[in-house]
């Protein structure tokens, strides 16, 4: 996790995230006029972590790491209630040698305190916390709306869940209400303080953002399954993690029959756990098909709370392995999984966060800072970079403008000659219609600087935009 704590700069949504937390501590703690479209718990974390240890990419990263090691706790404690004490510490393993683990640990994504506060919610499903449950659940809202579809693992794991006192539901609605509650208020006072017009509450901005959800057209079910495929894989990458995989699945279909014929038999799990293997399984695979046959984005972090429940199936595999075939096959096991978990430090996966793309990122904000003056006359423009630039640019007092089009830079570009005006392009999305607006307008891009990736290969290119009587 460490090791790719400052491998690389920081991705458009984990920049915006950042801008956020920056804009609550020293500007606004109400975001009044920000198109905010998550909840606010991660936001408050790390806006309080950025005041205390930081505001550096490396720094920020920290919290998540904390976070993914308070999950690996969780998830022991969990695995522990669930099956026994050496399967808790196989589950441990299993998942700290995860690629989703070691990956998304270092990131500014909402998705590991997602997990954190799912493991949370699932351990007191399990110990029947009931007020504890409804705490975890509404931090787990708090965090993300897509909690609402981790819902049915809770009641997964419940042990007879219909069969809980009246009070208990009284005791998980109070825990819920003091855990999303700060959250429902901070959102309505930042609506009653936006001026009409201005941005929704989160909820709503959110099905805005996204596009809202609907079912997938079926024409649509096959590429989007195909997709998937690409960051579902790495979930078990190898032949090795995906052989233990299947090899725990199958036996928890076994072990499932076994109970079913014979109520008694309890041959994996402690007394105190209840039936998991099926539920959880039945629990998983529902999950993968929402994403597929819904219109939900196809992003890599959504996969992440399904990393820790997956730890669980391989680990009983390897306990299965230990048994039959003593501590040699078990050893012989747990170092194959440490080829993925290695490739996974040294970014060999194609999720979490940037792998390169956004390198010279903070070499590129520097060099518009030296040349922009802090005052009104300068001016950045940008289409693909603005989340990057709030983050990056934060305290700079000269102006930002979007331009949708080439042809609306060069229109506003065209305006007083006392304005500074620069424009800062990503290296993959270099062509000739900027120049060729700007030059029906007498305007041409004059290079300033360059930024480079280790391999040698451009990533940013930095231009003045000045007329071409100037040559």
């Amino acid at each position: 996790m460490l090791v790719a704590l400052d491998a690389h700069p920081i991705r458009e949504d984990e920049a915006l995230y950042a801008a956020w937390a920056l804009g609550l501590a020293r500007h606004d703690f109400w975001l009044v006029g920000v198109p905010v479209d998550k909840p606010p718990l991660f936001l408050w974390l790390l806006a309080a972590w950025q005041q205390t240890v930081g505001s550096s990419v490396a720094a920020m990263r920290l919290l998540n790491v904390a976070l993914s090691l308070l999950s690996a706790t969780l998830l022991y404690a969990l695995a522990r209630r669930l099956t026994d004490r050496p399967s808790a510490w196989l589950t441990l393993a299993v998942y700290a040698a995860s690629p989703f683990a070691i990956l998304f640990a270092p990131t500014l994504y909402t998705d590991p305190l997602l997990t954190t506060t799912l493991l949370a919610a699932c351990l007191a499903a399990v110990q029947r916390r009931w007020g504890w449950l409804g705490f975890c659940l509404g931090l787990a809202l708090a965090t993300k709306q897509q909690a609402l579809l981790l819902l049915p693992l809770l009641v997964c794991l419940m042990p007879r869940p219909l069969a809980r006192p009246p009070w208990a539901a009284w005791r998980g609605l109070l825990g819920l209400i003091l855990a999303l509650g700060p959250a429902l208020v901070w959102d309505a006072h930042r609506l009653a303080l936006t001026p009409p017009g201005g941005p929704p509450t989160v909820w709503v901005q959110s099905a805005v953002s996204y596009g809202g959800l609907s079912l997938a057209p079926l024409s649509a079910w096959l590429p989007r399954l195909v997709a998937w495929l690409t960051p579902a894989q790495v979930l078990a990458p190898g032949w090795a993690s995906a052989g233990l995989l299947l090899l725990g699945v199958a036996l928890a279909l076994r072990q499932g029959w076994q109970r079913r014929s014979s109520p008694s038999s309890r041959p994996w799990r402690s007394p105190a756990g209840p039936p998991w293997e099926l539920p959880l399984l039945g629990f998983v695979l529902i999950y993968l098909a929402l994403q597929v046959v819904v219109s939900f984005q196809v992003w890599d972090r959504y996969l992440l709370p399904l990393a820790p429940l997956l730890a669980l199936y391989s680990a009983l595999a390897l306990r299965w392995l230990w048994r039959r075939g003593g501590p040699i096959i078990l050893l012989i096991g747990l170092l194959l999984l440490s080829a993925p978990a290695w490739r996974a430090a040294h970014g060999g996966y194609p999720i979490g966060s940037d792998h390169g793309a956004y390198d010279g990122i903070e070499e590129a904000a520097l060099v518009v800072r030296q040349y922009l003056p802090d005052n009104p006359f300068g001016v950045l423009y940008h289409h693909w970079l603005g989340w990057h630039w709030q983050y990056y640019l934060d305290s700079a007092q000269f102006q930002r403008i979007y331009y949708p089009t080439p042809d609306y830079l060069a229109a506003d570009a065209a305006g007083p000659p006392q304005y500074t005006r620069l424009v800062v392009i990503p290296a993959w999305r270099q062509d000739d219609a900027l120049a060729a607006a700007l030059a029906a307008q007498g305007l041409r891009l004059h290079w300033l600087h360059s930024t480079y990736r280790p391999d040698g290969s451009p990533s940013f290119l930095i231009y003045r935009i000045e007329p071409i009587s100037d040559l």
